[in-house]
């Protein structure tokens, strides 16, 4: 995918990349030194088209999911060592740029950083013989390969490994990948190579030195310079070079205009997820895409601390909800999903709390949800997250506010590890066998559908079912909705098929699949002639970023603060001496 801007004008090919600034400063923001303060504003004043994402050791994991693969508790890996595990995971997963929070911005990222990503990747080069790259900056297009290979590279060191064995194994990895994978390293030298020398000639001028006596040493074309949290503020003279490039510090703290969500977090009572009875859907089908949509949305929770400790049938316990019996209430619970019978359960309980975030309906199966009392029901808890166009537009003809959120199955975590080399075939329906071509190779058949109700039992075959997909598809083709969209989330290979259906049935598949059409062609039975069967994967960082706000905004009007923070981190004597 490329997009145009003036690079393209001189016949640069730009790969696109997520509009996302990265940083991190574990203390959190208010607690940083008055220096990382003014980096971290040099990053937004100078990128206004840019979203700028700090995050902190209670946010971390909200991002992505460091307890999985690395154990704090048993390792001792300090906040650098973290930092660098934190960034080429969120690169992985969501793409974009990263920063360390020492790192002054001073030049706007559009008016040089495209023409560098020739190879969807770009990092300043050699700041010393041993090493090719600096990763105090690093930028990565969606899927890019040399970052997901030094992200497998990354963790496959940490595994098993009680602490780093030199400071710069981060950047030791990259280099042993360009000796051990030719394709890898003629791709980095295919990267355009700008010198880490300029970004570093702040320091080695010398910061507290009078600006006229050392201002010829430095590369003030530079778009970026690498400063240090080390910084003794006394000796910063108003003449002093850095004093000059910040212009000069001071806090920043108090004239700055508060997000929504910050003003907010502060005529309120702080309340952590342990404090309040959370609530989740069950079901009693046999459609093991209803049990992933549960389980996606359990994902979710689970990064912001939140685990369900009561459960009601979606469509058989959603109104009279006995479990709720002796709760004073409210009980907040995920909206999300198909309610698809059983109208004499909805509108749901008075207790609960809903969050309605990747909501369906399906108008022929369940009328109920647009009576006048579900309306006003709508109108209390709005604006409504719909999973598809088709109900946002239902909605929104009934007055009710809405916006499309997309299903929750596409915050599914990206797989890191390449999978496996077969390739799936899966549908309700055996027949869509008969349409497969031969030239596309063996394959093997799943149906989604266990036969069994059994709910504990379809979650866990639901659960395995993912794992399967991806740990060994290189390709899946399918036509169901909820076994393309986490796979479009782990970063699987997709054709997506419709199903085989009469006129009206297939009216129907085309409502449910409205919003999977804006990601990926859909094709007919008659259409396979036409089909890609080497597609590529599908970026959906930025809706999962996406999602992850709507909920996390649902959970600060409950007025709760996050609950989860990273650690233990190890002291900084724990990494060998550079």
């Amino acid at each position: 995918m490329v997009y145009r801007n003036d690079a393209l004008d001189r016949g640069i090919l730009v790969t696109k990349l997520n509009r996302i600034i990265w940083t991190c400063w574990f203390q959190g923001q208010e607690s940083a030194p008055e220096i990382v303060k003014r980096c971290l504003k040099s990053w937004v004043e100078k990128n206004p088209g840019w979203e700028f994402r700090c995050l902190d050791a209670y946010s971390v994991e909200e991002y992505v999911n460091i307890k999985e693969y690395i154990k704090l508790n048993i390792q001792e890996i300090t906040a650098a060592s973290l930092s660098d595990i934190v960034r080429i995971l969120l690169l992985h997963e969501y793409g974009g740029v990263w920063v360390d929070a020492t790192l002054f911005c001073s030049q706007p990222l559009d008016n040089w950083l495209p023409e560098k990503l020739v190879e969807g990747f770009f990092a300043f080069a050699r700041p010393a013989p041993d090493r090719p790259l600096s990763s105090w900056f690093l930028a990565s297009a969606p899927g890019n390969r040399l970052v997901s290979q030094w992200c497998g590279a990354t963790l496959r060191y940490w595994d098993g490994r009680s602490r780093a064995d030199s400071y710069f194994w981060f950047h030791y990895l990259f280099k042993e990948l360009c000796a051990s994978d030719e394709e890898f390293g003629r791709s980095w030298q295919r990267v355009p190579h700008v010198s880490a020398d300029g970004p570093h000639s702040i320091q080695t001028a010398g910061m507290y030195e009078a600006f006229r006596e050392v201002s010829a040493r430095v590369d003030w074309a530079s778009t970026v310079y690498k400063l240090t949290y080390r910084v003794e503020v006394d000796k910063i003279k108003p003449d002093s070079l850095l004093a000059s490039l910040l212009s000069p510090i001071q806090d920043t703290g108090s004239g700055e205009a508060e997000t929504t969500s910050s003003a907010l977090l502060r005529h309120v009572v702080p309340r952590s997820a342990e404090e309040m009875t959370f609530a989740s859907l069950k079901v009693s089908t046999e459609n093991l895409g209803d049990h992933i949509q549960i389980l996606a949305g359990e994902h979710l929770f689970k990064r912001f601390g939140v685990r369900p400790q009561v459960f009601l049938d979606r469509d058989d316990e959603i109104r009279s909800a006995p479990v709720l019996e002796g709760f004073p209430g409210p009980v907040p619970i995920l909206m999300n999903g198909w309610f698809k019978r059983n109208g004499t359960e909805w509108p749901p309980n008075g207790k609960l709390l809903p969050i309605f975030i990747g909501f369906h309906i399906r108008l022929f199966q369940s009328p109920e949800l647009l009576s006048d009392e579900s309306i006003e029901y709508f109108k209390r808890f709005q604006p409504i997250g719909c999973r598809d166009i088709y109900t946002e537009m239902l909605l929104r003809g009934k007055g009710v506010e809405t916006y499309e959120s997309n299903c929750l199955s596409l915050t599914l975590d990206k797989r890191i590890f390449d999978g496996g080399d077969e390739i799936f075939v899966v549908s309700r329906d055996r027949r869509i066998i008969e349409f497969i071509p031969e030239r596309l190779g063996p394959f093997t058949f799943r149906s989604h559908y266990t036969g069994s109700n059994d709910f504990e039992n379809n979650m866990r075959s639901a659960s395995d079912l993912l794992n399967e997909y991806k740990s060994r598809a290189k390709l899946i083709v399918t036509s169901l909705l909820h076994c393309a969209l986490p796979a479009i989330a782990m970063g699987i290979p997709v054709v997506v098929i419709y199903p085989v259906n009469d006129q009206a049935g297939h009216a129907s598949d085309r409502e449910r699949f409205s919003s999977l059409e804006r990601l990926t062609r859909i094709y007919h039975i008659d259409q396979l002639g036409e089909v890609d069967w080497e597609p590529k994967p599908i970026d959906v960082g930025m809706i999962k970023l996406a999602l992850h706000d709507c909920l996390k905004s649902a959970l600060q009007a409950l007025h709760m603060q996050p609950s989860v923070m990273l650690g233990p981190i190890a002291s900084s004597d724990m990494l060998p001496p550079p």
